[in-house]
């Protein structure tokens, strides 16, 4: 038992030691784009599409290498590839050649980590699970959007402190990531005899998952809500507090802030209560009330009634996140975990860079709170022809 505890501690930590970096990033690169290098709104949503791009060619790859490879191991190489990009841009930055194309190599270069390393992670969630999944899967996301918040809460001193220590910051941390993740047991891969044909391996769990009536609508679901609610997280939601309240890191940092702290919320309270039984229902109605919450930053209110509007946001995000993500790993055959979670993760971001260019060029052209409209309206049509014509509701009675 102390056994097992210890390495739920310890994958736990490692979580942390990579979330909360990226959560430094979340802040830093909207910010270096928008306020220090002042580029224009269809610009941001480049270089935020350039960040998840490669998870759309290189994810189901991840899936098939993690399902290949030890864990560990590709976790341990990754956390000191993290490391390498935002080092390199602290030193440009450091010597005043900051530039929009260093940011989209940047961007290129953790996206292509990022590709790699979540399907490890999530293939080895189930051997410190045991028989508490659903707790697991939630733990685990609280721990991620509350890592997020300490990157947050670090990233908000940029404006005082400057960006280089920052970028500091943000690659020892990864890099003493490398440490925890060696304190977990080796986690082999489970053979098994498959198609000797490399594209088939690779898409297997793609293929996996669209066959199963309950996967397949969670991960059109999930897609919708990357694109939507991802392409807001990234593009518009910085957009809307420098644009409407005039805000700078400080204020972008509290914004995702708040974000966090909904999601969390809503974590302790489904660990609390002991989860949630009808996963889908609730996953779909979560995705709905958050268009309600999003809409009230239509209507321009101070800048603590727009906090309080991605404050509700956010605890509807723990709640549809969190069951997509228990529907995942309860359906994936064991053989293939990896790769259906890499499906998973390719529906959660999927659709974030192609939704970030969107929205991108609609606030652009139309304005910030246009764009955030056909956010609403789009999210609330997809969520009711997936209720009208999937079994997504019924998952979980």
């Amino acid at each position: 038992m102390i056994k097992a505890r210890s390495q739920y501690f310890w994958y736990m930590t490692g979580i942390v030691a990579y979330v909360a970096p990226l959560g430094i990033q979340t802040i830093l690169l909207p910010w270096l784009v928008a306020v220090e290098l002042q580029e224009s709104a269809d610009r941001l949503g480049i270089a935020q599409m350039m960040l998840q791009l490669p998870g759309l060619f290189l994810i189901l790859l991840g899936g098939l290498v993690a399902d290949r490879i030890d864990a560990r191991k590709i976790l341990m190489s990754l956390h000191f590839l993290a490391a390498i990009p935002p080092a390199i841009v602290a030193l440009f930055l450091y010597n005043g050649e900051l530039s929009y194309g260093l940011l989209i190599v940047y961007a290129l270069a953790m996206g292509c980590i990022n590709a790699f390393i979540n399907p490890p992670r999530d293939g080895m969630l189930n051997r410190v699970a045991g028989d508490q999944l659903q707790r697991t899967v939630t733990v685990a996301m609280g721990l991620t959007f509350g890592a997020q918040l300490i990157g947050f809460s670090a990233a908000r001193m940029a404006d005082n402190v400057g960006v280089v220590p920052l970028l500091i910051l943000q690659s020892s941390i990864l890099l003493s990531g490398m440490f925890v993740v060696s304190r977990l047991n080796p986690a082999p891969p489970k053979i098994v005899e498959e198609s000797r044909n490399r594209f088939r391996q690779i898409t297997r769990g793609l293929a996996v998952v669209w066959q199963s009536d309950t996967m397949r609508p969670a991960i059109l679901m999930l897609f919708c809500m990357s694109f939507f609610y991802g392409g807001t997280f990234m593009v518009l939601n910085p957009l809307i507090v420098r644009d409407i309240y005039g805000g700078s890191a400080a204020e972008i940092s509290l914004s995702y802030s708040v974000f966090v702290v909904g999601t969390v919320t809503s974590t302790v309270l489904m660990v609390t209560f002991g989860g949630i039984r009808r996963h889908g229902r609730a996953m779909i109605l979560a995705v709905v009330t958050a268009g309600l919450s999003l809409g009230i930053s239509l209507f321009e209110p101070p800048f603590y009634g727009y906090l309080a509007s991605i404050c509700g946001w956010g605890l509807c995000g723990g709640v549809s996140i969190s069951m997509s993500r228990t529907i995942m790993q309860l359906e994936a055959p064991e053989e293939m975990r990896a790769r259906v979670m890499s499906v998973f993760t390719l529906g959660n971001t999927g659709g974030m860079p192609l939704g970030a260019l969107t929205l991108g060029y609609l606030a652009q052209y139309f304005g910030v709170l246009n764009a955030l409209t056909f956010v609403i309206l789009g999210i609330w049509t997809m969520s009711l022809l997936i209720w009208r014509f999937t079994i997504l509701k019924k998952v979980g009675d």
